[in-house]
């Protein structure tokens, strides 16, 4: 009997002695656990982002890996609302440091920027085909390890074109070359888009809004190619200055460089004599002419 008891205490003995440390004890987690809980619950907390979750949790990853240290999710948030979209792609791509394919470049275009290259290739809008440059020939001939003719390169989608010219280039791309290709490839300039925000101007462009905000004074219009462009205000402007049209000193600007009043789009329209897309920096003069009176007029309601 005594030996029986024996043998029955001894598992009594082993579950009080694990319930004794169960309840003694506590369990500890590494402060990079806790960091990652915390910031990762912050980011599903939070409200209004200005970007994808995705993209947020990227950038701070790389701004993390910079400062070398503890920093504070909300902290962090503050930094990224400031940084134009230049600063987040690139912010974004540097968090691996991994060589990006073409969809994806497209996708971080997207959630970034907001522009779908997708669409505008199976549309087959925006800069001509024929209008590619040598580069862009160079980079094609490079990814197909054969010549290209012109009525070959016409006869290809942008998407395709894009990706070609990405598996022609020599070493891994950074947030420049990616941006350069799809300003050659799509007539996109990137750059100068991020450069939009709180400008008061809005752009739509390539059959989509490239870049639009609630207080933008003025709409720069593009057709499906690029060949012609036209401006007009937006309503937003139409409430706040009770004017029902361009203000005379911008009318004055866009005549110096060529556009003209059309009853059509109710604006000031341009089309380029040779029949060719608008070149960069014809479309660089008419957004600094048009900025330049936002900011000397209009300020106050940007």
């Amino acid at each position: 009997m005594e030996s029986l008891m024996k043998k029955l205490n001894k598992p009594l003995v082993l579950i009080t002695a694990f319930s004794i440390v169960g309840a003694g004890s506590s369990f500890t987690v590494a402060p990079d656990q806790a960091e990652a809980k915390s910031w990762k619950y912050e980011l599903g907390q939070a409200e209004n982002l200005k970007y994808p979750e995705r993209i947020v949790a990227g950038v701070f990853k790389t701004l993390r890996k910079e400062t070398r240290g503890p920093l504070p999710f909300s902290e962090a948030l503050l930094t990224i609302d400031k940084m134009n979209k230049v600063e987040v792609m690139d912010n974004y791509l540097n968090r691996t440091g991994k060589k990006v394919k073409p969809e994806e470049i497209r996708d971080i275009v997207s959630q970034v920027y907001g522009i779908d290259l997708n669409t505008i290739s199976e549309l087959g809008a925006g800069k001509q085909t024929s209008a590619y440059s040598d580069h862009v020939f160079e980079k094609v001939e490079k990814g197909l390890k054969a010549d290209v003719s012109v009525a070959t390169l016409m006869s290809l989608s942008k998407k395709e074109i894009m990706d070609l010219y990405w598996a022609g280039f020599e070493g891994q791309m950074d947030g420049a070359d990616m941006r350069r290709m799809i300003n050659e490839v799509f007539g996109i300039n990137l750059e100068g888009i991020a450069n939009l925000e709180g400008s008061g101007v809005s752009l739509f462009s390539k059959e989509q809004w490239i870049s639009q905000y609630e207080r933008d004074l003025f709409v720069v219009h593009t057709g499906f190619t690029d060949v012609d462009v036209w401006v007009y205000p937006t309503e937003y402007f139409k409430e706040q200055t009770g004017l029902t049209e361009l203000p005379q000193q911008l009318k004055n600007k866009l005549r110096d460089l060529g556009f003209s009043y059309n009853d059509e789009v109710d604006g000031y329209y341009y089309s380029n004599p040779t029949g060719e897309s608008v070149p960069d920096d014809f479309k660089g003069k008419t957004l600094g002419a048009i900025i330049g009176v936002a900011n000397e007029g209009y300020s106050e309601l940007k």
